[in-house]
This record gives C-alpha cells, sequence and structure tokens, in this order.
C-alpha cells in the first residue's frame, strides 16, 4: 500500500510539470489527496509498531517470570497469540528428526486444545525451510497432524534456539506480515534464553537432590556397618564428602556437559535427557561425546564408575 501511494505521488508530480493550469489544479488536488493518505498511514503504521514493542514488553515480563518450564511453555503460547493476534498457538519440541506438540493455546474460552500427535519433519516444508534458515516463515499448508489444532488459514513458524540449536519451534495459527513477523522473531530470541535460564535453575536443584541421594545410596551399600554405627551427623559429613567429590568430578566440565552428567548418573536415556533440558537428541549425543572425552571414559557405564569410584 505504502509503495503504490508513493509511486501515484510521483507519477501526479510528474504530470504536474507539462499540465496546463487547468489540469494543475485538479493535479493538486490530487496530490493533496494522496498526501493525506500517505500521512495516515504512516500514523497507523507508527501505531502499530508501538502497540508491538508493547506487546513484547509484555510478554518478556511474563516470560521471565516462569518458574518451570511446563509454565514457561504455557505462557509462551499465550503470549505469542497475543503479540500476533492470533486464535491458536502451538509450541513443540524435537525429538530426533520428529517435532512433538508440548502445549497448545486457544483463544475460544470454551475449548481446551488437545496436543496433536508427534510427527515427521517433511523435506521442503516450510518447518524444515525455518530450521535452515533460522528465520521466520509463513505457510499454508499446514501439516495434518496439526490442522485440526491450528485450522486451515494458512500459518507462521519460527525456531526457538536453546544454547545454540534449534529445540523447539512456535506454530502460530495465522500468516503474519512484515512487523509482525519481526515482532514474532525477537518473541521466540527472548523464549530460547527463558529455556536456558529455567533449565539452569529449576533443574539443577533437581539433579543435585537425586545426585546427593544416589551418592548416599552407594555409600550406604558400602559402608553400611560404619555409617550406621556414626549416627546421623556422620552421615550428613558423609554426603557432604561426596558432594565434594562430585564437584571435583564435573570440574572439567561446562555447566550445561554438568547437566547432562547428572541426568547419566540417575539412569536417564538420551530421549529423557533432551525432554529435560530442552535441546535435540543429537545434541545430548554431542555433549556425551565430550563428556566422555573429557572424563576419561569410554562408555557411560564407565564414566558410573569413575563417579561411584571418586565419591566412596
Amino acid at each position: 500500500m505504502a509503495d503504490e501511494l508513493d509511486r501515484a505521488i510521483s507519477d501526479t508530480l510528474a504530470e504536474m510539470r507539462t499540465a496546463t493550469s487547468e489540469h494543475a489544479v485538479e493535479l493538486g488536488r490530487r496530490l493533496v489527496d494522496l498526501l493525506d493518505r500517505r500521512n495516515a498511514l504512516a500514523a497507523t503504521r507508527t501505531a502499530d509498531i508501538a502497540a508491538i514493542a508493547e506487546g513484547i514488553d509484555r510478554a518478556v515480563h511474563a516470560l521471565d517470570d516462569a518458574a518451570s518450564s511446563a509454565e514457561l511453555m504455557r505462557r509462551a503460547c499465550e503470549r505469542a497469540a497475543e503479540l500476533c493476534s492470533a486464535d491458536k498457538v502451538v509450541l513443540s519440541r524435537f525429538d530426533g528428526d520428529r517435532i512433538i506438540p508440548v502445549a497448545a493455546f486457544s483463544a475460544d474460552p470454551d475449548t481446551t486444545p488437545a496436543l496433536p500427535a508427534g510427527f515427521g519433519l517433511p523435506a521442503g516444508s516450510p518447518e524444515a525451510r525455518a530450521l535452515e534458515t533460522n528465520t521466520v516463515t509463513v505457510g499454508s499448508q499446514i501439516p495434518a497432524e496439526l490442522r485440526e489444532t491450528l485450522g486451515a488459514n494458512g500459518f507462521t513458524i519460527v525456531p526457538v534456539v536453546v544454547d545454540g540449536t534449534a529445540a523447539a519451534l512456535v506454530h502460530v495459527g495465522t500468516p503474519l506480515d512484515g512487523s509482525r513477523r519481526h515482532a514474532l522473531a525477537v518473541f521466540a530470541e527472548v523464549l530460547g534464553g527463558c529455556f536456558e535460564r529455567v533449565g539452569l535453575e529449576s533443574r539443577r536443584d533437581r539433579q543435585d537432590v537425586l545426585l546427593r541421594e544416589s551418592a548416599q545410596r552407594w555409600s550406604s551399600d558400602t559402608e553400611f556397618d560404619t555409617v550406621t554405627a556414626r549416627g546421623s551427623a556422620d552421615l550428613t559429613q558423609a554426603g557432604a564428602e561426596h558432594d565434594d567429590a562430585a564437584r571435583r568430578l564435573l570440574d572439567p566440565l561446562t555447566e550445561r556437559e554438568a547437566d547432562v552428567v547428572r541426568l547419566i548418573l540417575t539412569g536417564a536415556s538420551n530421549s529423557t535427557i533432551a525432554a529435560e533440558l530442552v535441546i535435540t537428541v543429537d545434541t545430548v549425543k554431542s555433549h556425551v561425546k565430550r563428556i566422555l572425552r573429557k572424563l576419561g571414559a569410554t562408555n557411560r557405564a564407565e564414566l558410573i564408575a569413575k563417579y561411584q569410584s571418586s565419591t566412596r
């Protein structure tokens, strides 16, 4: 629309240069009308951009307050719908080469959207293009698994990057224009950062508890008689010593690699670790390779044995 008005203004000015006096008056009226329309359009666009900026600010505050991954995913769907003026949103994670919906939102208060089944990533699909380019992508052919949830009037998708890897997709049930597509890209970037924060805060606390319990359980298996004689005070000291030993073992690792080790020590599989840390299975495998190399272990069993040995 703006481009059409600019062209019309340019054509009118060119025509006025050679117009007769009588015709120039008519062209002058047309020019005034075109300029008024362009100014009105510019004012509307400015107001729209201001509203989008306010929407991004509200979304950031809502995401930042989320205390768990489940709450973060629910709020992400709600805020994406508000930001994009959409009725339906689906948030999905990756499991290998499959897309697994994990949260959904519907603006209809009488409807609780059911989570669609997981589906593969079709080559050449809008989802594949969004992941290849790491950009917001508009599509018209909605995957069959999402049609009941998103509708059939076109959609927009954006990848969510966590720890440097696309770990999730946001499907918005409407095609977006330029300004709202940009807003969705900013939103996805903030969401990725929030996933990292929640993962580091809530999961580390839970994993530390599991790690401590495992250390105490291994300790009781090998030192049951001694621990029983010492009483509860010595058991607490033994637990602290195990924690110190565990920290020494994890010293060479990055924070994310330490998170992966804590889950390995609880017996978690690659897919479970990926779900817990909101990363892909391939990323988990890469972390595991680096962990084994850094800690001098050839496989998970040897890694666990090293931990047991260091905490005895």
